[in-house]
């Protein structure tokens, strides 16, 4: 026969709760670190989204491929010309041209 001290269990299961808490896992610096980088990743993206302001330049539809010099874009420029065939590389702070058959400008887009 098993004789249990009321007092002593008491203390045995304040002593197991100590150790359990002790056991609890803490968020490592791994995950912190990625937290940091997602951060950074995410602002880096809002700015090159913004360094690209195609919607500003929408006035320049239905204008000659020679108003592209004349203006200010503010980062890279890529002109398409009409069944050109262009890369698949993305870059968010280009901004593209993109001309019919009569080398007018039909699209202005980012990437």
């Amino acid at each position: 026969m098993i004789i249990f001290n009321k007092a002593d269990l008491g203390m045995k299961f304040i002593a197991m709760a100590f150790l359990l808490q002790a056991c609890q896992p803490t968020a490592s610096t791994y995950f912190q670190e990625v937290d940091v980088v997602a951060s950074r990743q995410a602002t880096a993206q809002a700015a090159a989204a913004t360094a690209c302001k195609s919607a500003s330049l929408q006035w320049m539809i239905g204008q000659p491929e020679g108003v592209i010099a004349g203006v200010d874009v503010g980062g890279p420029v890529r002109v398409i010309a009409y069944s050109q065939t262009v890369s698949m590389d993305m870059n968010p702070t280009r901004t593209n041209f993109y001309l019919d058959t009569a080398s007018r400008i039909t699209r202005v887009t980012c990437g």
